[in-house]
């Protein structure tokens, strides 16, 4: 038998001792009553580096998310609000608190407003043709003159033609080019002469007008032009001729049958009416619009004007 290190032995028989009831000093000491409350530590350096990629991949991928509904927005619902407007589309009139005002066609505008009245077909005045007198002589080969205007003729032109009588021009001569057939482009200048009876001389602009819608309708020009032609870049306004005041009454004239020529089917009329010193002149014509040499002819004759009295 081995003896004890510290003496007494305890007997087999002794019972346990209660832990559980016992309040004595002997009993497990309360672990809450020596150490307070438990609390966690500070988090490891692995720790902290998987939740900074955790929330780096969370983050970057509601961006790529953000994108693509950015990208499929753009091309989609906002392409068509941000697009150029249909080229073709008339502007609209501007807001106000009733609302979207109404489209109001602008009427100085030839391209979708009729053509003003003076440019018609029934002429507003009698377009009287007064008994026609010699015109002066001109200053020079190649110039044509009529009352107190003269201008130079281009090149091409110069075919003989003759005219004897215009509505309210005397002193008549005239140049042209030849279109087709007996069609041609011409050039009229002459003396502006009003009856007495119908009030006399009306001034640059009504003269202007007056001579325009009686060139329109002589009958040699409504037999290719047609009864309703249709009328397009139109004007009407004040100019100068060689430093002098004129008023110009022009538009383009696209014949009612397109057919009746081969080579044309439209005509500039072109009224110029100026104060030259001793009474006011004048030019009338016609020139085929889809010929560019001849377009670009009467723009030279235009420029060529000279006041020769």
């Amino acid at each position: 038998m081995t003896q004890e290190p510290h003496g007494e032995g305890v007997p087999e028989s002794a019972p346990l001792p209660d832990f559980a009831s016992s309040s004595s000093p002997t009993g497990l000491p309360g672990f809450s009553e020596d150490h307070g409350p438990a609390t966690l530590g500070e988090p490891s350096e692995r720790a902290r580096h998987r939740t900074r990629l955790t929330m780096i991949a969370v983050i970057g991928g509601s961006v790529v998310i953000l994108l693509v509904l950015a990208l499929i927005l753009s091309q989609t619902v906002f392409r068509s609000v941000l697009e150029d407007p249909d080229p073709s589309a008339y502007s609209t009139g501007p807001r106000s608190a009733e609302g979207q005002s109404e489209y109001v066609p602008d009427p100085e505008d030839p391209d979708i407003a009729p053509p003003p009245p003076i440019f018609t077909q029934a002429p507003t005045t009698e377009c009287t043709v007064p008994q026609n007198t010699t015109p002066p002589q001109p200053s020079g080969a190649g110039k044509v003159r009529g009352g107190g205007l003269e201008y130079t003729s281009p090149e091409g032109w110069g075919d003989g033609w003759a005219v004897h009588s215009l509505p309210y021009l005397t002193e008549i001569a005239a140049d042209g080019r030849r279109v087709e057939g007996s069609w041609y482009s011409v050039v009229n200048l002459g003396r502006v002469t009003f009856p007495e009876d119908e009030g006399g001389y009306p001034g640059l602009e009504a003269a202007a007008v007056a001579i325009f819608q009686c060139y329109a309708t002589t009958s040699g020009v409504v037999s290719h032009f047609g009864e309703h032609p249709e009328v397009t870049d139109y004007r009407s306004e004040v100019m100068t001729v060689d430093g002098t005041a004129a008023w110009i009454v022009q538009a383009t004239y696209h014949f009612e049958d397109p057919e009746v020529l081969d080579t044309s089917s439209a005509s500039i009329v072109t009224s110029i009416v100026v104060e030259t010193p001793n009474g006011p002149s004048a030019l009338a014509s016609d020139v085929a619009a889809d010929q560019p040499e001849h377009v670009q002819n009467l723009e030279d004759i235009i420029a060529s004007l000279d006041v020769v009295e």
